[in-house]
Parts: structure tokens; C-alpha cells; sequence
């Protein structure tokens, strides 16, 4: 993976070096990325594109206005205690590795909707 600093250092050497592969290759690069670089005229950070689908379907969202209403009614209260409620309530229906998820789900919550 190719860095914000080694496209700067390749654009500044580009200017100097004979040939791109040689400033690609002290830049720490193949010629090819420097070549895509050089033509894109932007920095790694600047190109890459982060994806906004879910890669699976969110567990929670059946029981979600539940967990909501108890954050609401106690906004102390633990993902954790909120995980092992649902886990009571809802046997066999969640996993212990879905735990993480809940923290999460939470987490954003509390930044959204919860206490200032």
C-alpha cells in the first residue's frame, strides 16, 4: 500500500530524476503506481473510497425498539447487561460473538440520540 508521503516524495523526485521509474524507485514504488499516481494527480488518501453496505444483515434489528426504550428509560445501562437480557429473552437466538456488535450499535446511539 502506497502512502500519502511516498506520492508527495514521488511528485517532488519526478521533477528531478531522468526517468519516472527512477523516482518511483527511490519513492519506494512499482513504475506502474507511480505512473497512476503521477496521472491521477491526487494522494492515496484523497482516492480511496470507503463502503457504505452492510456486508450482513444487522442481528438486532428486529428487537432494536427494545433495546432502544431501555437505554432510554436508563441511560446508564451496559451494552453488555443489555446483551445478556436479550440473550435471556430471546434463547439461542444470539450468539456470545454478537456481543461486540451490540457495543456498537450503542455506542452510536449514545453519540446520536443520547445524553449531551
Amino acid at each position: 500500500m502506497v502512502t500519502d508521503q511516498q506520492v508527495r516524495l514521488l511528485m517532488k523526485l519526478s521533477k528531478t530524476e531522468k526517468t519516472l521509474s527512477l523516482a518511483a524507485a527511490k519513492a519506494g514504488m512499482e513504475e506502474k503506481t507511480a505512473r497512476k499516481y503521477r496521472q491521477l494527480g491526487r494522494l492515496p488518501s484523497e482516492v480511496k473510497v470507503g463502503h457504505t453496505w452492510r456486508t450482513r444483515e444487522d442481528p438486532f434489528a428486529k428487537v432494536w425498539d427494545e433495546v432502544e426504550e431501555k437505554l432510554g428509560n436508563n441511560r446508564g445501562l451496559q451494552a453488555k447487561t443489555l446483551f445478556e437480557d436479550l440473550q435471556r429473552r430471546y434463547q439461542g437466538r444470539f450468539a456470545d460473538g454478537q456481543l461486540r456488535t451490540l457495543q456498537r450499535r450503542v455506542k452510536v446511539w449514545r453519540a446520536l440520540e443520547g445524553p449531551g
